[in-house]
């Protein structure tokens, strides 16, 4: 058992946006991911971003438009600048930055397109030496670099995706441009899964997070609660309860909201969505979450809204309740492994547990490169168990995505867990989200966890 210590309040808010569904948004169409050969080479195509630079919000990518770091390497909301950009109408790719690097002849000839008055003042990304010459490899200034990414997101793909605190969840009946409201689906194939929900292009990975290891841990709390609203055998309304943490079930609100969930043109689905295809459930449950979170009476909330927040305090409003947060920092990697088993029977979670990374990789005690372990900044992940292989201890976590596995110190192969009356094998070598961490690589990468009881 791990030794007793006062937990620690120290949730980061997660706010990384799903890049599959993003790009998906981009490119209009359902992409088959799993019959990409080179996903990460497409990604960088559609997102014009590096591979490396899309899980680390320092490079200020995508993932986490509407969102910046502040001095304290804290993710904030603020209003993406690329809102502002507009492009030139007729413009191509000779508009691109890259035409304007063979002007530059010298050192001297940076300084114009930094805006700075000492070239001595351009930070220097890396440089090698290789034969006879001296190879710097420098960072485009913010502008030109806003410039190159303007020519995809523009406005109005921005405004589908990327929040705006000025005027996210202020509409009373939101649809996003190009999508429209319709019924996609059934409630449930057959019942919640851990691997159903799937985020979409919005940065509400800590509610996804949270709704899996809820469907996991006390999966009889995801019930469909439906009635009929006329006649017609198609007019059904659902009620989705929210509890107020720490009450012991105490219901704070019942949620009303009708089986529509939005659609871009071609008839996909832009936000949270199942694993399973015509299942609609984790998008009601969404729905419903931005419809508690602003307040609006009707049927077609700010599904942005639900943007950037605490997964122990989401987890907390979908059981009612109560919360123990765990910074990394302050435990060893065998008290972390310690305080998973002890929220688990036979290597299974039975209280839903999740956890977060560091807002960059910079703010971590011992600075991380999260590309480099194929883990996301300011992203949270659903803890399903723990494992033992050969003396190695290891915590089973499932990215919200669906996909994008740690590798950092992984376990290959398969581990089974008891699932309150069956042994479920998680096969760790399916690209399905799941995956199992050594515990002294979920200290380091891993800003902290939390579990409601």
């Amino acid at each position: 058992m791990p030794k007793t210590r006062k937990p620690v309040s120290t949730v980061v808010p997660g706010a990384a946006i799903n890049p599959y569904a993003l790009a998906e948004l981009i490119a209009g169409r359902r992409i088959d991911w799993r019959n990409v050969k080179d996903a990460p080479r497409l990604l960088e195509s559609i997102l014009r971003t590096p591979y490396e630079e899309l899980f680390d919000p320092k490079f200020n990518g995508p993932l986490y438009f509407g969102f910046e770091l502040d001095k304290q390497l804290r993710l904030v909301p603020k209003r993406s600048p690329l809102l502002d950009v507009r492009i030139p109408i007729g413009a191509n790719d000779l508009n691109l930055p890259i035409d304007k690097l063979p002007a530059i002849a010298c050192l001297a000839d940076l300084g114009p397109r930094y805006q700075v008055k000492n070239v001595g003042e351009i930070p220097v990304e890396r440089a090698m030496v290789k034969d006879n010459h001296l190879h710097l490899v420098l960072r485009l200034p913010l502008h030109m670099h806003l410039g190159q990414l303007a020519h995809v997101f523009t406005p109005a793909v921005l405004a589908k995706f990327a929040p705006d605190p000025k005027t996210t969840g202020k509409s009373k009946d939101w649809t996003p441009e190009d999508a429209h409201w319709d019924d996609a689906g059934r409630f449930f194939n057959e019942a919640a899964e851990f691997f159903d929900p799937i985020q979409g292009a919005v940065a509400n990975c800590y509610f996804i997070a949270a709704l899996s290891a809820v469907a996991w841990a006390r999966p009889r709390l995801i019930r469909h609660q439906t009635r009929a609203t006329g006649q017609a055998q198609e007019a059904f309304t659902n009620i989705v309860p929210f509890y107020r943490p720490e009450s012991g079930g105490q219901l704070d609100k019942e949620i009303e909201v009708t089986d529509t969930i939005v659609l871009n043109a071609s008839g996909n689905t832009l936000y949270a969505r199942s694993s399973e295809p015509g299942e609609i459930w984790p998008a009601i449950y969404e729905k419903a979450f931005a419809k508690y979170k602003t307040g609006i009476t009707g049927d077609h909330p700010d599904i942005l809204a639900t943007a950037w927040g605490d997964c122990v305090w989401a987890t907390a409003i979908l059981t009612g309740g109560s919360r123990h947060s765990y910074g990394n920092n302050s435990h060893s990697a065998e008290e972390l492994w310690d305080l998973v088993r002890a929220n688990s029977m036979s290597r299974r979670t039975f209280n839903p547990m999740t956890a977060w990374t560091y807002s960059s990789g910079d703010d971590a005690p011992k600075k991380v490169v999260y590309a480099d372990g194929n883990v996301v900044g300011s992203h949270c992940y659903t803890i399903l168990g723990w494992d033992y292989r050969d003396g190695r201890k290891y915590i089973i976590l499932r990215n919200p995505w669906g996909n994008t596995e740690a590798t950092v110190l992984a376990l290959t192969g398969t581990s089974w867990l008891y699932d309150i009356s069956w042994w479920r094998p998680i096969d760790t070598a399916v690209n399905d989200g799941t995956f199992a961490v050594e515990a002294s690589a979920f200290k380091q990468y891993w800003a902290g966890m939390g579990v409601v009881k």
